[in-house]
């Protein structure tokens, strides 16, 4: 999830592209959702602070977003390598062979041997522990939580209605942030909402989909001081919405109501974390990918899209070595060093934009609240604000 885990997947479209079969990238396109026709920012009053309105997109546009599952996405990208994808290993430690080639040793005690090691297994990488011990992935001192549930039409009537325009953001009081969005594929595939009928009725368009819950969702976000009378690590779902319900007993009630909604088995608690900057390292060939390295926090949703643009940028680097153009470490350390650059890079935006979110300064809230309602009067400032946000 760039994301609180359970935010739909905007990904680089020209990235999916360039590494998919052109059926998956169909079907990928099938599948994804709705597309946001704006993002807004608003109180916890639900006062207007700035709303960005986004061209027409029908989602199937390189240069748009897509809304996809992170069930969809799997999905597809699994299709037709069953017989060289291989689950239920866990790693345990990669080494150097004779011949060259890197080994990967699994706790079954079994091994893989290839020319590359990509370590792509998430913020935890255990790939990344061994090839950069000192590289650091450190707390930032805010907790989220989150949780969804179903739409139905009463949701869709009573639910602040910017949150079916596209992600909605509320700046709360005391360092307090609130995210929400609704995951919808009616408009998507042809289909409207009308009374009585939800989208998600069409058995046959179900069918051709991975994932078709169609839901609302809310993270909730404050230092962790805020939940000192609630052990996190410990709570029910129950008792975090308690938790967070307490910390917004001053908000509009619709969205107190939001959160009062979450089925309790999807909420959940986890701290924020980001990476630090790693130095370079000598190339070899072993490498990372995405989360592994530069792992970010999800307050401007670009994790995701980064991992993607890495997977673009080593599928290029691997199709040169393997076309005779490139040697294979000449090859995999330009990766690097632009992954690093660019990756990096998207840490410290993500970083600067949950410090500004979680401001307990009233003055640096009070200054973001009128920067907002400044773009929001001057719509020529809006392109370069979404831009740079």
């Amino acid at each position: 999830m760039d994301s609180y885990g359970a935010w739909p997947l905007a990904s680089r479209l020209a990235a999916d592209k360039s590494c998919l079969p052109g059926a998956l990238f169909e079907k990928l396109l099938h599948n994804s959702a709705d597309p946001s026709h704006a993002v807004t920012f608003l109180d916890h009053r639900l006062n207007r602070l700035l709303t960005i309105t986004f061209g027409r997109n029908t989602g199937h546009e390189i240069d748009h977003e897509l809304p996809v599952s992170w069930i969809a996405l799997r999905s597809i990208l699994l299709e037709g390598l069953d017989p060289i994808i291989h689950f239920g290993k866990k790693f345990v430690a990669f080494e150097d062979t004779s011949d060259g080639s890197i080994a990967a040793r699994f706790t079954d005690g079994s091994t893989a041997t290839g020319d590359v090691l990509v370590g792509a297994d998430g913020a935890s990488s255990r790939v990344r522990a061994q090839l950069l011990p000192h590289a650091e992935r450190v707390e930032t001192g805010i907790v989220a939580v989150s949780g969804k549930f179903g739409l139905d039409e009463d949701v869709r009537a009573t639910a602040p209605q910017a949150i079916f325009r596209g992600p909605t953001l509320i700046l709360g009081p005391r360092g307090s942030f609130l995210f929400a969005s609704a995951v919808e594929y009616g408009q998507a595939h042809g289909k409207t909402h009308t009374p009585g009928e939800l989208a998600g009725d069409s058995a046959a368009r179900d069918a051709l989909l991975y994932d078709s819950d169609e839901y609302l969702m809310w993270g909730f976000s404050a230092r962790r001081e805020a939940f000192a009378s609630t052990n996190l690590e410990t709570a029910s779902g129950e008792d975090l919405k308690t938790a967070v319900t307490a910390l917004i007993d001053d908000w509009h009630p619709d969205l107190q109501r939001l959160v009062r909604s979450a089925e309790p088995a999807t909420v959940t608690a986890f701290p924020v974390k980001t990476s630090v900057p790693t130095p370079p390292w000598r190339t070899s060939n072993v490498t990372l990918l995405g989360d592994a390295l530069h792992n970010m926090t999800p307050f401007r949703g670009i994790g995701a899209n980064t991992a993607l643009r890495d997977a673009a940028a080593l599928r290029q680097a691997l199709g040169a070595v393997a076309r005779g153009e490139q040697d294979l470490i000449q090859s995999l350390a330009t990766y690097e060093r632009d992954m690093v650059e660019y990756g990096f890079e998207a840490v410290r935006a993500s970083l600067k934009e949950m410090e500004r979110l979680h401001s307990t300064s009233v003055l640096g809230r009070t200054f973001t609240k009128m920067i907002f309602h400044a773009v929001d009067l001057l719509p020529p400032l809006q392109a370069a604000f979404h831009g740079n946000a």
